[in-house]
């Protein structure tokens, strides 16, 4: 398959180093960010507006761009926050919210057109993995300066040397890194090195997972557990038909691994080992304190609270924590935004309603599912594709994080949604030209 980076032009390459900033920086809420109106405004938006800027005027001179069927799907979720504007507690706020879903919607779509023109999937993954290795080194340098009292924009600062990048606390900061771990992760598990050399890929994946190991996020830790023990039982199906290198014997021991630690885990809650109360402090467990499986219950269940009030004209997405806290029976400011819901799909039902929510799952299950089986059916190179698939997954579970999280509006978030459809677009453009000429060379 020809995945041969295109030649840059002097504007095509000023377009791309942009872009690549932007990713670069998605994930920075402390630095590069400044509060407008009780929004954070970041750098990375900014520079991303220039992109933006540049595509419109394309779009004027050609007329049309090829994007995913499945983009449609967005643009009809964007319609139905907008009507819902008129249902939310706060309209200042639920426009802001709402012209927040355009730009990251519009982003997709323009980081997508001039990636898929300049780029090709090996430079893309490549180039995306190393501005992980950035933030994660980033981690490493808070981790270390905490043992000799420095505070290098840690902001929660303690006995356990949390990390938390440029993020606004360590469990943003895992979801971010989790996605880079995966990535690495698979393709180090595959033996898949046309991304990176073999010596560098690994060393990307110990900085990705000690990043969040080093968060001490429980979110980040448990998700990237759940991905190494489904892993694991992959692994072993080859394993039994003997076909597994060293790698994959290792990936198929990590359930006995995992198995073994929550072993050793129950027994430290039993005698009371104080470094393992200490972290499991506000879940419960153990006789800790509740209060952050208390606060994340109460936003489940009043974010569905909010959807059952009004299932099928929603609060629009600026307007959810506004409906929260008045059903509190508190006062709502804009700085009240953030903390009081969770769960990235129930704010989807609640801020679109039942049909507009129906259109944002079905956008994630054909970008993820249904674009890993458009891509497995098209002919070309295994190793081709993993890059791919390694992506797609890394996106999956990005979403499933987030499930135990809140606001779906996170730059990283829709950053990777946009290099994960440029990926696609990449491989579905370039297999279909593969085929075409194979049928006339036959």
């Amino acid at each position: 398959m020809n995945l041969t980076l295109t030649r840059f032009n002097k504007g095509s390459a000023i377009l791309n180093a942009l872009i690549w900033f932007s990713i670069l920086t998605a994930s920075c809420d402390i630095v590069l960010a400044f509060e407008v109106a009780g929004l954070t405004v970041r750098v990375s938006q900014l520079v991303a507006m220039v992109v933006m800027f540049f595509f419109l005027l394309r779009l004027i001179k050609y007329g049309n761009v090829k994007i995913l069927t499945a983009y449609y799907n967005l643009l009809i979720v964007i319609v139905f926050n907008t009507i819902c504007i008129v249902n939310s507690k706060t309209i200042f706020n639920a426009v802001g919210y709402d012209l927040w879903l355009i730009f990251d919607c519009v982003l997709v779509l323009t980081f997508t057109y001039f990636l898929s023109k300049q780029e090709s999937i090996h430079s893309i993954v490549r180039k995306y993995i190393l501005c992980f290795d950035a933030l994660a080194v980033v981690g490493f340098m808070q981790f270390a300066l905490q043992f000799v009292g420095i505070n290098f924009y840690v902001t929660q600062y303690n006995d356990l040397h949390r990390s938390n990048g440029f993020s606004f606390e360590p469990s943003f900061y895992a979801t971010y890194m989790i996605m880079g771990s995966i990535i690495c992760l698979y393709l180090v598990e595959r033996r898949n090195y046309r991304c990176m050399r073999k010596k560098y890929l690994i060393l990307s994946t110990i900085l990705n997972v000690g990043a969040v190991v080093i968060s001490t996020s429980r979110m980040g830790l448990l998700i990237l557990l759940i991905y190494v023990v489904y892993r694991g039982v992959m692994c072993l199906r080859i394993y039994i038909h003997m076909k597994a290198s060293v790698i994959r014997i290792l990936f198929t021991l990590m359930p006995i691994m995992v198995g073994i630690a929550a072993i050793l885990f129950i027994l430290a809650v039993e005698f009371q080992v104080d470094f393992v109360l200490h972290y499991l402090s506000g879940l419960g467990i153990g006789g800790t304190a509740s209060h952050s499986t208390d606060a994340r219950s109460a936003g489940f269940i009043d974010t569905w609270k909010l959807f059952l009030d009004s299932p099928f004209l929603g609060c629009s997405l600026g307007g959810i924590d506004a409906g929260i806290i008045e059903y509190k029976a508190r006062n709502y400011t804009v700085a009240n935004n953030g903390g009081a819901s969770m769960c990235i799909s129930l704010e989807a039902l609640a801020a679109y309603g039942i049909f507009g929510a129906y259109f944002f799952f079905k956008y994630m299950y054909d970008l993820t599912v249904g674009g890993y089986l458009k891509a497995k059916k098209r002919p070309g190179d295994k190793q081709d594709r993993e890059p791919v698939y390694a992506m797609l997954i890394a996106l999956f579970f990005e979403f499933v994080i987030l499930q135990l999280n809140q606001n779906v509006l996170r730059p990283p978030f829709w950053v990777h949604i946009a290099l994960v459809s440029t990926v696609l677009q990449i491989y579905l453009r370039e297999s279909h030209k593969n085929y075409k000429t194979e049928l006339q060379e036959a």
